[in-house]
């Protein structure tokens, strides 16, 4: 405690000859060395009242003002989107009012998406045929053709590298049959050899969802539309499939069949899904 007084004493005494701030700086240093209680002491005697108004402020606990919300932050999924999650209408503006550098990127990025089956196969082939029937520039025209000579070679490897793979291989048949490249004849003849392979497919796997919704389809396009409702008909009762049910919903609407949509609807309610389909949403919702 000595030390502390003749410290102070020397501090006061040299007070005179030095500037005011200099000496509360080396005075602030100092108290900081010997005892931060002393140097409370000291700011609450010369700065009353305000310093030890500002020390009980900050001693005394605060509330934030802010509240950060609780949410539970979704998993990123990482997969391939269904073909309809990719919207095709800026490539068709680009298509029809796009520079020709603007239609030859657009032409690389469709064939891509169809490479890696992010997009419908048969709405991508005709698009890349619509600027083969609406553009002028040749190399346009050249490009497009090269691409859809590249699809038809991807459907061939496909069809060839899943023979063995029954639905598989009746789903490329299925997109290569209503391609631009074929003639009527040659399409009817594969879309009756693939009708066959999903019946007989059927017949063995009942429930296999894949098999009734390609099966649905194909006969669709045959215009069977009696085997069609027999299948709906039979498969809606035991399966508890969102899909099944949409498509069925589009189909007995195209054929306005309205008892048959109310006995869906309600059965799709009592499931209580929501609809996925962009033209179910609308019409029904």
């Amino acid at each position: 405690m000595k030390k502390i007084i003749m410290f102070l004493t020397i501090i006061f005494g040299v007070l005179p000859i030095i500037k005011t701030n200099i000496f509360f700086f080396f005075l602030y240093l100092a108290l900081n060395l010997i005892d931060l209680k002393i140097l409370d002491l000291l700011n609450s005697i010369i700065f009353f009242p305000y310093y030890p108004i500002i020390k009980l402020m900050l001693l005394k606990p605060r509330s934030p003002t802010y509240f950060s919300e609780d949410f539970e932050e979704k998993i990123l999924e990482i997969s391939n989107p269904d073909f309809k999650s990719v919207d095709l209408a800026p490539f068709n503006i680009i298509l029809k009012y796009g520079s020709n550098s603007q239609k030859k990127e657009a032409i690389r990025m469709i064939f891509q998406l169809l490479k890696t089956e992010q997009i419908d196969f048969l709405e991508g082939i005709n698009l890349l045929y619509s600027v083969i029937e609406t553009n002028s520039d040749q190399d346009v025209v050249l490009y497009a053709s090269e691409s859809i000579n590249n699809v038809e070679n991807i459907l061939l490897e496909k069809i060839s590298e899943t023979k063995n793979k029954k639905i598989e291989y009746a789903k490329y048949s299925f997109y290569y049959a209503l391609s631009p490249f074929l003639t009527e004849n040659q399409k009817i003849d594969i879309l009756l050899s693939i009708k066959q392979i999903l019946l007989d497919n059927l017949a063995t796997y009942p429930f296999n969802i894949k098999t009734i919704l390609l099966l649905i389809d194909v006969l669709q396009y045959l215009g069977e539309d009696e085997l069609i409702e027999e299948i709906i008909d039979e498969k809606v009762e035991k399966l508890n499939s969102q899909t099944l049910l949409e498509k069925a919903l589009l189909f007995y609407i195209k054929k306005k069949k309205k008892e048959k949509v109310k006995k869906l609807l309600e059965k799709f309610n009592a499931y209580n899904f929501t609809f996925k389909n962009e033209a179910l949403k609308v019409i029904l919702e």
